[in-house]
């Protein structure tokens, strides 16, 4: 009985650590741990706070009410390949999908998505230009409706 429940605790320590997932919040870890940046955490309650109280557009509020919280890191390094190799086997495995890459001059903006869950959702937002460089993750409540995020930028 004893082996059979030590075997069975094995396993289930084991199979986990197989079966887990990245998420692109393990990527901007990875990132910070090698290069010590300035690093914004927005909270889902201020963000809630400027839902209610800020002066915005109806399409504005709508896009900020996807967004359950935020983390912003700056960077005056260019970010380099090795940075995110995590990142990458995550697209090549299919556990990130890209969305959408532009190229305009000097900038480069990159945009990532990793569905948790049907309810839980993070996009990871990298803009890297000869200034400085930021990464963007939002977690987002179920999945976000983009064509708002694109009505924006015009």
């Amino acid at each position: 009985m004893k082996r059979i429940v030590t075997i069975l605790i094995v396993i289930i320590f084991t199979a986990s650590g197989m079966f887990a997932q990245n998420s692109l919040r393990d990527v901007v870890k990875d990132f910070q741990r090698h290069n010590s940046e300035f690093t914004i955490i927005i909270p889902s309650f201020l963000i809630k706070l400027g839902v209610a109280y800020g002066n915005m557009d109806e399409e504005e509020r709508e896009v900020l009410e996807m967004i359950d919280n935020m983390k912003i890191v700056i960077s005056e390094n260019r970010f380099h390949t090795y940075d995110f190799t995590m990142l990458e086997e995550g697209i090549k495995n299919g556990n990130f999908v890209e969305i959408m890459t532009v190229r305009e001059r000097d900038e480069t903006v990159r945009m990532v998505m990793n569905k948790k869950t049907e309810r839980k959702s993070e996009m990871l937002m990298l803009v890297e230009n000869n200034d400085e460089n930021v990464l963007m993750l939002f977690d987002f409540r179920g999945e976000p409706d983009f064509n708002k995020f694109i009505s924006l930028a015009n």
